[in-house]
């Protein structure tokens, strides 16, 4: 009996190391993206664009993004519109990209995969 009890043990123990190595194997859907929603505005070269994240209260300050389009996205037709942008943040700050209004340095890099357009004015 000890011999069997052994075997189905070791058995068990095969099974269960050998699941996270499966698992770890299987390709995994890539992940969805950050989301962001505020009002994009444009720079003075027309070439240039910012987000503006809608304040979820009025207590902290909003966050200010660099939009770098991907995937054929023309940013240029939601300019001064609230929209809604999907894609990836490199989390350096952008010390060289003009504000729109300021010519000082903008924020964060944000990397656009799509917009969705949610107003037609940042109000």
């Amino acid at each position: 009996m000890k011999n069997h009890s052994f075997a189905y043990a070791a058995a068990l123990a095969a099974l269960l190391a050998a699941a996270p190595l499966a698992s770890a194997s299987d390709d995994k859907p890539a992940a969805p993206g950050k989301t962001v929603t505020g009002c994009v505005t444009a720079a003075n070269d027309g070439k240039s664009f910012t987000l503006t994240e809608s304040s979820q209260d009025m207590q902290s300050t909003p966050k200010t993004w660099t939009l770098v389009a991907t995937s054929g996205v023309d940013l240029s037709k939601y300019a001064n519109h609230k929209v809604e942008i999907t894609g990836s943040s490199d989390m350096k700050s952008d010390t060289t990209a003009p504000t729109a209004s300021s010519g000082a340095a903008a924020g964060t890099k944000f990397n656009v995969k799509s917009v969705k357009d949610i107003s037609n004015t940042c109000s």
